[in-house]
């Protein structure tokens, strides 16, 4: 199982602007020294080191998870559209399975499906799965009238849609998957997906933080054994207090949860659009502080979403 983050911005997507780009260009400057220029050998060694560098990244919520033959994609926001390029240049898009599982149907989860490249390619089948029994109706939407040029019923590839069940796991291609049920607007499913004795589960888009302690035994065993456990913190603590019945958490919750859960990595995800690289650092920065505090015998990493970050996570 291999695992790779393509989009971990929340609601909408949010390119870095020139400002933002001078304020990292000025701290890049401002903390060269001449031997970090000195030559290209240098100057690429200092900015693999240095945290002014890289951006967390601005497209919303797209997860690829790739097994032997098949690509297991998690929501279809505006990272998508790299992520199929991705499969283009590697020959995936016409050799393997394809699967998509939603978590919902919020503009900024599904916006990225419409510029995904082998749904134009003839006969390509490709499965999506969901806990609703209305999927194709929602993705349809998106597509009809005047919001999009090409219309779903233009497309030649093969997309078939199917309702996961929320008791049961249901064996899809290669892997297990188990959904579960979210606290969000419209209906939302977290997944569990696994394969040859690795896991990785998403829970994002849900609002935890309003009854913590009513769904906190429910979340940890669901997670239980996991690898890589994505979920969603997109408001520091005080800034939840202003977004309440929102939909969505604050990351101190799942640690409260999880302190004491068998799990390899907590991920930091969907990522408050008004929120800038150093904002997301400095909430990250403060999970950790949090985690030594009241949870200092746990075993699992925790790290903020970032495109491009990744796991390979070979079969037991």
């Amino acid at each position: 199982m291999r695992v790779k983050l393509w989009g971990v911005r929340g609601s909408l997507a949010t390119p870095m602007t020139s400002a933002q780009l001078r304020d990292k260009a000025r701290a890049l400057l401002a903390e060269a020294k001449p031997a970090d220029l000195a030559n290209p050998q240098a100057i690429e060694a200092y900015l693999d080191r240095t945290p002014h560098s890289w951006t967390y990244g601005g497209n919303t919520s797209c997860v690829e998870v790739e097994l032997d033959n098949q690509t297991c994609i998690l929501d279809a926001g505006t990272g998508l559209r790299s992520l199929g390029l991705n499969l283009k240049n590697d020959g995936r898009d016409q050799k393997h399975a394809l699967h998509f599982f939603f978590t919902h149907f919020h503009w900024d989860h599904i916006c990225g499906f419409p510029y995904f490249g082998p749904i134009y390619m003839p006969g390509r089948q490709i499965d999506v799965w969901s806990g609703r029994s209305d999927a194709q109706r929602l993705l349809t939407t998106q597509m009809d009238d005047a919001h999009f040029p090409v219309k779903w019923n233009m497309l030649k590839s093969v997309i078939t849609c199917h309702q996961l069940p929320e008791d049961q796991a249901t064996t899809v291609g290669e892997a297990t998957v188990r959904i579960m049920p979210l606290i969000h607007p419209d209906k939302a499913y977290g997944y569990r997906i696994d394969h040859k004795g690795r896991s990785v589960c998403y829970l994002t888009d849900t609002e935890v933080s309003k009854n913590p302690n009513k769904v906190a035994e429910h979340y940890a065993q669901f997670v239980d054994g996991a690898d890589v456990v994505i979920v969603d913190a997109m408001y520091g603590f005080l800034d939840y207090h202003d977004h309440i019945n929102f939909g969505h958490s604050t990351i101190f919750n799942f640690i409260d949860f999880f302190r004491d859960a068998d799990i390899g990595e907590l991920v930091i995800f969907h990522h408050d659009p008004m929120a800038s690289d150093p904002q997301v650092t400095r909430l990250f920065t403060d999970a950790k502080r949090y985690t030594e505090l009241v949870a200092p015998t746990a075993k699992w990493k925790l790290s903020a979403a970032s495109e491009g970050q990744h796991w390979d996570l070979p079969g037991r």
